[in-house]
Protein backbone atom coordinates (compact mmCIF):
# COMPACT_ATOMS: atom_id res chain seq x y z
CA UNK A 1 0.00 0.00 0.00
CA UNK A 2 1.07 3.93 -0.95
CA UNK A 3 0.51 6.53 1.48
CA UNK A 4 -0.71 10.07 0.72
CA UNK A 5 -1.26 12.75 3.12
CA UNK A 6 -2.36 16.18 2.42
CA UNK A 7 -3.31 19.18 4.77
CA UNK A 8 -4.90 22.52 5.57
CA UNK A 9 -5.85 25.09 8.09
CA UNK A 10 -9.15 26.65 6.92
CA UNK A 11 -10.81 29.72 9.13
CA UNK A 12 -14.18 27.93 9.67
CA UNK A 13 -15.42 25.89 12.82
CA UNK A 14 -14.92 22.58 12.79
CA UNK A 15 -18.60 21.53 11.71
CA UNK A 16 -18.79 23.60 8.57
CA UNK A 17 -15.74 21.74 7.53
CA UNK A 18 -17.09 18.67 8.25
CA UNK A 19 -20.18 19.01 6.33
CA UNK A 20 -17.97 20.95 3.22
CA UNK A 21 -16.45 17.16 3.18
CA UNK A 22 -19.33 14.68 4.06
CA UNK A 23 -21.60 16.53 0.92
CA UNK A 24 -20.27 13.80 -1.29
CA UNK A 25 -22.76 14.67 -4.18
CA UNK A 26 -21.50 18.38 -4.57
CA UNK A 27 -17.96 16.92 -5.38
CA UNK A 28 -18.98 17.23 -9.46
CA UNK A 29 -19.18 21.44 -9.03
CA UNK A 30 -16.32 21.78 -7.49
CA UNK A 31 -13.36 18.26 -7.83
CA UNK A 32 -12.38 18.18 -11.19
CA UNK A 33 -12.25 14.33 -11.72
CA UNK A 34 -15.13 13.72 -9.90
CA UNK A 35 -17.59 13.15 -13.00
CA UNK A 36 -20.49 11.99 -10.61
CA UNK A 37 -21.33 11.11 -7.35
CA UNK A 38 -24.59 9.79 -5.56
CA UNK A 39 -25.43 8.30 -2.39
CA UNK A 40 -27.02 4.50 -3.16
CA UNK A 41 -27.62 4.03 0.71
CA UNK A 42 -27.72 6.10 4.16
CA UNK A 43 -28.05 4.23 7.31
CA UNK A 44 -27.26 5.98 9.87
CA UNK A 45 -23.90 7.79 9.62
CA UNK A 46 -23.01 5.18 7.05
CA UNK A 47 -23.66 6.04 3.39
CA UNK A 48 -22.88 3.73 0.24
CA UNK A 49 -21.51 6.31 -2.61
CA UNK A 50 -21.13 5.08 -6.27
CA UNK A 51 -18.37 7.63 -7.94
CA UNK A 52 -17.42 8.01 -11.33
CA UNK A 53 -13.92 9.51 -11.65
CA UNK A 54 -11.84 10.80 -14.40
CA UNK A 55 -7.58 10.90 -14.48
CA UNK A 56 -5.82 11.96 -17.48
CA UNK A 57 -6.94 9.29 -19.92
CA UNK A 58 -8.33 6.97 -17.01
CA UNK A 59 -12.29 6.75 -15.71
CA UNK A 60 -13.95 4.57 -13.44
CA UNK A 61 -17.33 3.47 -11.59
CA UNK A 62 -16.03 2.67 -8.13
CA UNK A 63 -18.64 2.02 -4.90
CA UNK A 64 -17.08 3.35 -1.32
CA UNK A 65 -18.54 3.20 2.49
CA UNK A 66 -18.52 6.68 3.92
CA UNK A 67 -18.60 6.19 7.99
CA UNK A 68 -19.40 9.72 9.40
CA UNK A 69 -18.09 10.97 12.77
CA UNK A 70 -19.24 14.39 13.06
CA UNK A 71 -17.32 17.07 13.46
CA UNK A 72 -14.19 14.90 13.76
CA UNK A 73 -13.69 12.76 10.82
CA UNK A 74 -14.75 10.14 7.77
CA UNK A 75 -13.22 7.18 6.68
CA UNK A 76 -14.29 6.18 3.06
CA UNK A 77 -12.84 2.60 2.24
CA UNK A 78 -13.11 1.19 -1.59
CA UNK A 79 -12.35 -2.53 -2.31
CA UNK A 80 -14.37 -2.87 -5.67
CA UNK A 81 -12.26 0.18 -7.65
CA UNK A 82 -10.97 -1.63 -11.25
CA UNK A 83 -7.76 0.81 -10.31
CA UNK A 84 -7.03 -0.78 -6.71
CA UNK A 85 -8.22 -0.34 -3.14
CA UNK A 86 -8.03 2.72 -1.54
CA UNK A 87 -9.11 4.64 1.85
CA UNK A 88 -9.44 7.90 2.88
CA UNK A 89 -9.22 9.08 6.60
CA UNK A 90 -10.50 12.76 6.52
CA UNK A 91 -9.67 14.17 9.92
CA UNK A 92 -10.94 17.87 11.60
CA UNK A 93 -9.30 19.25 14.38
CA UNK A 94 -9.05 22.83 15.85
CA UNK A 95 -6.13 24.44 15.05
CA UNK A 96 -4.22 26.27 17.28
CA UNK A 97 -5.33 30.15 16.85
CA UNK A 98 -8.35 29.15 15.32
CA UNK A 99 -10.27 27.34 12.29
CA UNK A 100 -9.70 23.78 11.41
CA UNK A 101 -6.88 21.67 10.68
CA UNK A 102 -8.11 19.39 7.65
CA UNK A 103 -6.52 16.09 7.01
CA UNK A 104 -6.77 14.00 4.21
CA UNK A 105 -4.78 10.63 4.79
CA UNK A 106 -5.50 8.07 1.93
CA UNK A 107 -4.20 4.52 1.58
CA UNK A 108 -4.24 3.32 -1.83
CA UNK A 109 -2.84 -0.33 -3.63
CA UNK A 110 -3.07 -0.34 -7.74
CA UNK A 111 -4.55 -3.64 -9.36
CA UNK A 112 -2.40 -3.17 -12.31
CA UNK A 113 1.18 -2.28 -13.28
CA UNK A 114 -0.27 -0.08 -15.93
CA UNK A 115 -2.27 1.55 -14.08
CA UNK A 116 0.66 2.39 -11.49
CA UNK A 117 2.87 3.49 -14.07
CA UNK A 118 -0.22 5.39 -15.55
CA UNK A 119 -1.34 6.94 -12.22
CA UNK A 120 1.41 6.53 -10.40
CA UNK A 121 3.02 9.71 -10.98
CA UNK A 122 -0.31 12.05 -11.15
CA UNK A 123 -1.97 10.90 -7.87
CA UNK A 124 -0.48 12.89 -5.78
CA UNK A 125 -0.95 16.22 -7.02
CA UNK A 126 -4.40 14.99 -7.62
CA UNK A 127 -4.71 14.54 -3.99
CA UNK A 128 -3.07 17.74 -3.06
CA UNK A 129 -5.68 19.79 -5.43
CA UNK A 130 -8.43 18.04 -4.20
CA UNK A 131 -7.74 19.66 -0.64
CA UNK A 132 -7.47 22.92 -2.66
CA UNK A 133 -10.61 22.22 -4.19
CA UNK A 134 -12.24 22.38 -0.68
CA UNK A 135 -10.35 25.39 0.56
CA UNK A 136 -12.07 27.10 -2.40
CA UNK A 137 -15.26 25.87 -2.30
CA UNK A 138 -15.32 26.41 1.69
CA UNK A 139 -14.34 29.87 0.47
CA UNK A 140 -17.16 30.08 -2.28
CA UNK A 141 -20.13 29.17 0.54
CA UNK A 142 -18.26 30.34 3.71
CA UNK A 143 -17.48 33.45 2.80
CA UNK A 144 -13.48 34.64 3.61
CA UNK A 145 -13.36 33.89 7.42
CA UNK A 146 -15.37 32.61 10.27
CA UNK A 147 -17.52 35.63 10.52
CA UNK A 148 -19.20 35.54 8.16
CA UNK A 149 -22.52 33.72 7.61
CA UNK A 150 -22.37 30.63 5.25
CA UNK A 151 -24.11 31.09 1.96
CA UNK A 152 -26.69 28.68 0.95
CA UNK A 153 -24.82 26.11 -1.89
CA UNK A 154 -25.02 26.93 -5.37
CA UNK A 155 -27.36 23.70 -6.27
CA UNK A 156 -29.55 21.53 -4.13
CA UNK A 157 -28.23 18.40 -2.65
CA UNK A 158 -28.44 15.15 -4.94
CA UNK A 159 -28.60 17.79 -8.14
CA UNK A 160 -24.83 18.02 -7.99
CA UNK A 161 -24.09 15.52 -11.27
CA UNK A 162 -21.60 16.23 -14.10
CA UNK A 163 -22.24 14.75 -17.12
CA UNK A 164 -18.31 13.69 -18.99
Amino acid sequence: MSLHVAETVLPYARQLVFDLVADIESYPLFLRHVAAARITRRDGNVLWVEQEVRVRPLRAVFHTRAVLDPPSGIQVVCADSPLGAFTDDWSFADAPGGGTRLRCRTEYEFRSALVRATLGAVLGEVLHSTVRAFEARARQLYGSGAGRPPRAPAAPPGAARRGA
